[in-house]
């Protein structure tokens, strides 16, 4: 059975985890994704690009510098390559000799648990030959209902969906464009990702409407909380604006790298976080 994204309606607001449990454990690695399911979490966002011998690995950034001991480009590099470096100590020495986790992997772990992955492809180049692995192993799996394949490059993600037309997308809008909807909708898009930045009420109430799931993603802040931070930046009260949105049920699924901050903010809507 697939996992539903589409919940709002049921009184539930998805904590959505980013990157894992990101705030605790290094980011896109089993560690934070046992992590974030230990919390309570069924809804974990991850990265994914293609090794230059087409294994599938979870990562968010084009070169390995900033998450590990190493250097280099995924898409330049061999899974055995990659393996040599460690992706935990830089975080903490306590996740000494992590290596980096491969999609099938966390595919399989998603289906045993019956979780929901959102996967946002990363890969910057090779798009037809990064959909046809990506497709072969979500099919080896059995796991294309329990994800949205999520993109900033809506070109990219539909090269996937025209050879396993089943697949459900989600888009990033990172503008507001004159006719939302249609932007999204024309993108084949079964999900939306947007950020308070560029989304106003009309637009979540004409993406619920049209039956698209919505995802809100908050962005990551060390020092203070947020919606504190965007109401500082806007001069009004964003986060009672964004409770609103989540209490008339204009959003599925909340992201961001604090579960517990998450399911405070699902439960000041007076919402079920799963």
């Amino acid at each position: 059975m697939g996992f539903n994204f589409n919940v709002s309606e049921q009184g539930i607001v998805l904590a959505n985890s980013h990157r894992g449990y990101s705030i605790k454990y290094p980011e896109n690695t089993m560690h934070a994704f046992l992590g974030a399911f230990k919390e309570g979490t069924h809804s974990i966002e991850l990265d994914v690009a293609m090794t230059k011998d087409e294994k599938m690995v979870v990562i968010h950034d084009f070169s390995i510098e900033r998450v590990s001991n190493g250097e280099g480009y995924v898409e330049q590099m061999t899974l055995a390559e990659l393996r040599q470096y460690d992706f935990g100590v830089k975080f903490s020495p306590e996740f000494k000799n992590t290596q980096i986790l491969e999609l099938r992997d966390v595919l399989n772990w998603a289906v045993e648990n019956q979780l929901g992955l959102i996967v946002e492809a990363k890969q910057r180049r090779n798009h037809q030959r990064f959909a046809e692995v990506l497709v072969s192993l979500l099919q080896e799996t059995k796991s294309v209902d329990n994800i949205l394949l999520l993109g900033f490059d809506h070109v990219l993600i539909n090269k996937v969906k025209a050879l396993l037309p089943e697949i459900k997308l989600q888009v990033v809008t990172l503008a507001r464009y004159n006719d939302q909807l249609s932007a999204v909708l024309g993108s084949n898009a079964s999900s939306v990702c947007v950020e308070y930045h560029y989304v106003g009420k009309e637009d979540l109430i004409a993406y619920k409407k049209a039956g698209l799931s919505v995802r809100l993603y908050l962005h990551e802040s060390k020092n203070e909380p947020i919606l504190k931070v965007y109401n500082r930046k806007y001069g009004y009260d964003a986060e009672s604006e964004i409770i609103s949105w989540l209490q008339e049920g204009l959003i599925d699924m909340l992201s961001h790298d604090d579960i517990p901050y998450l399911k405070e903010l699902i439960n000041k809507a007076g919402k079920k976080s799963y």
